[in-house]
Parts: structure tokens; C-alpha cells; sequence
């Protein structure tokens, strides 16, 4: 995405000329940078959360909470998997352009959304699995795996 806009910067101040089809394609490309992120912030329980009671809650309280939530989740996104896969063939079989100068084909991009929404699917249900099976919450799973982890000459200061 950056080559190409620089490119197109790059042509339109040197030649005047703009590249055709840039501006459409880098924002088709967008869709995979949005979606095929959703599911790694999930898996880094990145996604902005208000915890005003959340917080205060006990561990067992916590539990339900979280379990009721991804499992609502995992069942809402399974939903929109399913409907945007639906689309982005009906696209594909349609022939589905963005008109211009260069005629761009949408259904590469499409296929991004049901991909993305798929795999944040299935994070939740990982994340339900290992509520249930370990015990384990969103906040202490991502603590755990990407906390910094001390050196050992972090330590030694110690």
C-alpha cells in the first residue's frame, strides 16, 4: 500500500500524471489491514474496554461475564462470516467493478471480510475453550504471552 501511494505521489509531482486505479486499490487493500487485525488485537486483548464494574467484579463473576460475551461473539462473527462470504461471491459472480479509469475488480477485497471476520471467530472460540478448560481470562492470557519479559540482566540489577 505505502509503494504504491509513494509511487503515485512520486508521479503526480514529477510528471503530473497520476497512476490509474492507485487510489482504488490501495483502499480495497485497507479491507486486509482492518480485518485480518481484528482477530490478533482479540488474541492481544487490545480493543478498548470500559471496565467501570468489569473491574470490581470477583474472579468467578468475571468468568460468566467473559464467558457469556464470547460466546455471544463467537456467534455474532460466525453470523457475519457467513453473510459477507454470501456477498463477496454474489461480487465475484457478478463481475463486481469500482468504475474509473481502469476498471477494478472488488471481489479480491471482499474475500478479506469473511476471512478476517472467520478468523475472529474462531479467536473467540479459542478464548471460550480456554475459559472453560483452563480457567483463564482475556486480561491474564494476554499478560501472560506478551508482557515484557525481564532480562536477565534486568534481574541481576534487581
Amino acid at each position: 500500500m505505502m509503494t504504491i501511494t509513494v509511487l503515485e505521489v512520486a508521479a503526480r509531482a514529477l510528471f503530473s500524471k497520476s497512476l490509474p486505479g492507485a487510489y482504488e486499490y490501495v483502499s480495497l487493500m485497507f479491507v486486509y489491514l482492518i480485518y485480518l487485525g481484528l482477530g490478533y488485537s482479540q488474541r492481544r486483548d487490545a480493543h478498548i474496554t470500559v471496565g467501570v464494574l468489569y473491574d470490581y467484579f470477583p474472579r468467578k463473576t468475571k468468568k460468566v461475564v467473559q464467558g457469556i460475551y464470547l460466546l455471544i461473539a463467537c456467534l455474532f462473527f460466525a453470523a457475519l462470516t457467513w453473510t459477507s462470504a454470501v456477498s463477496a461471491l454474489s461480487a465475484y459472480a457478478m463481475g463486481d467493478t469500482i468504475l474509473g479509469i481502469v476498471e477494478v475488480k472488488t471481489w479480491w477485497a471482499r474475500v478479506g471480510i469473511p476471512v478476517g471476520l472467520a478468523l475472529f471467530s474462531l479467536r473467540f472460540f479459542l478464548q471460550l475453550s480456554r475459559l472453560i478448560t483452563n480457567n483463564e481470562l482475556l486480561e491474564d492470557a494476554a499478560v501472560a504471552e506478551f508482557a515484557p519479559q525481564e532480562t536477565a540482566e534486568d534481574e541481576r540489577k534487581q
